[in-house]
């Protein structure tokens, strides 16, 4: 980085030597402002010389010279700067008209307002708002361009690598995704809410490249029985427990954790069913325990959750081992960190591969019901999708499947081969290398 000369630098932007001794650029206020409490008093701003001189210019310099002129009550904001995407975004997440926003959990709201805090925190790096956070700029000049820039710019994080201490550039096009679908969302929802939302949202028609995702471990019935009997070894019957239900009943870890409670298990008026709640579809179902002859369905599942119940009339059906009322599940009903540690030291003590997670069970016992050959629409049965395609999602392509497929193709060759009649084939084909010897 060359060494700039101070009158070309604006005022308070200093330049300054790292440990690595790198240059960048950072923003110290003198020290009476810092003692009247101005903040921030000094902000690192990069090496970039464009960029830090621009946002100096545009943003840090007149809060200073506002806070000099107004004192403490001007420097500090009440609410965002009006008609910018800051400001949209508040509307968005108090208004009660938001309907997106609303219809979800509060897990699902937790995760909107943390994916559209990051990505009004985005700074540009490059095109005309370089050096600008996206909260900052104004809903009605936001355009196309802008949408498709900031998603590209934020799937590209450069960190420095901890081996070499060299940068390097992190992608993380999940989380990009997700940003970008909240914001087209939010502009979807306020559109008539907010006067200055255009009537055509500039993200609607955007298309990216698909993020294709690594496919979940689907879980074997040995896994099972391994994670089983190490559950017990180490005293965790509940954690062997809950696997068992994800793989029997094939419910989420939602409905696991917060929603499968003693009063859904065998009550007094139904003494052979169980109420089962898919937390995605908030499709709630009573299934029978015993087929119609009495023989039991789910034999090893409910001599666990009979032992689970035990007296109880209320409570979680599930709880931690050791207790009676204390559940895994959190007030947002996923399951706590606490119980991934536990699940993950089992795991390690049963010998599993590391990636069979907790959600694998449920993907094996999908998987199971397709390799046992239930039709498509018994598979969505049991596994609670509402359509083929999402079931097929779950439904893995093991060894066991392919080889079943494979095997079909096998014997139809065979058939066939064994249909065909030797006068309909060439000579050539159906004689012998000595035969055609002589003939030639």
């Amino acid at each position: 980085m060359p060494q700039l000369p101070v009158s070309v630098l604006p005022p308070y932007l200093r330049l300054h030597q790292g440990r690595d001794n790198e240059l960048y650029f950072r923003f110290e206020v003198p020290t009476r402002d810092r003692k009247a409490g101005f903040e921030p008093c000094c902000v690192p701003l990069g090496t970039d010389v464009k960029v830090a001189i621009r946002r100096v210019e545009n943003e840090l310099l007149p809060r200073l010279y506002a806070f000099r002129e107004g004192g403490r009550a001007i420097m500090i904001p009440q609410g965002p700067v009006p008609g910018t995407i800051d400001e949209l975004i508040q509307v968005y997440t108090t208004d009660p008209s938001g309907t997106f926003l609303n219809n979800n959990s509060e897990r699902g709201q937790k995760k909107i307002r943390y994916y559209l805090s990051r990505g009004a925190d985005h700074i540009f790096r490059e095109g005309p708002y370089a050096g600008r956070r996206f909260g900052s700029l104004p809903i009605d000049k936001l355009t196309a361009a802008d949408g498709r820039r900031f998603r590209i710019e934020f799937e590209k994080v450069e960190e420095r690598s901890d081996d070499t201490g060299e940068k390097e550039i992190r992608k993380r096009p999940r989380s990009a995704q997700l940003t970008f679908e909240a914001f087209k969302s939010m502009l979807f929802s306020t559109k008539g809410v907010h006067e200055l939302v255009p009537s055509e949202n500039p993200f609607a028609k955007l298309k990216f490249a698909r993020h294709y995702t690594e496919e979940i471990y689907a879980a074997t019935l040995e896994d099972l029985l391994r994670i089983i009997f190490a559950a017990e070894q180490m005293k965790c019957s509940s954690i062997a427990t809950m696997c068992l239900v994800a793989y029997d009943l094939q419910i989420r870890v939602e409905s696991i954790g917060g929603r499968l409670l003693v009063e859904h298990y065998k009550p007094a008026d139904r003494p052979d069913q169980m109420l089962i709640t898919h937390w995605k579809t908030k499709h709630k179902r009573w299934i029978h325990l015993h087929d119609r002859d009495g023989n039991p369905l789910y034999g090893a599942l409910e001599a666990r959750l009979d032992q689970c119940k035990g007296d109880r009339t209320s409570g979680i059906l599930i709880p931690r081992d050791g207790t009676t009322d204390k559940p895994w599940g959190g007030r947002d009903e996923s399951l706590s960190n606490t119980f991934y540690t536990k699940y993950h030291q089992v795991a390690a003590a049963a010998g599993l591969v590391a990636d069979c997670k907790f959600t694998s069970f449920r993907h094996g016992g999908i998987t199971e019901s397709a390799e046992a050959g239930c039709t498509e629409p018994e598979v969505m049965i049991l596994s609670g999708h509402l359509h083929p395609n999402t079931a097929h999602r779950y439904i893995k392509k093991t060894r066991s499947r392919r080889e079943k497929a494979r095997l079909k193709v096998v014997a139809n060759r065979d058939a066939e081969l064994a249909r065909m009649r030797p006068s309909n084939l060439p000579r050539e084909m159906i004689s012998k290398p000595s035969d055609r010897n002589d003939t030639a």
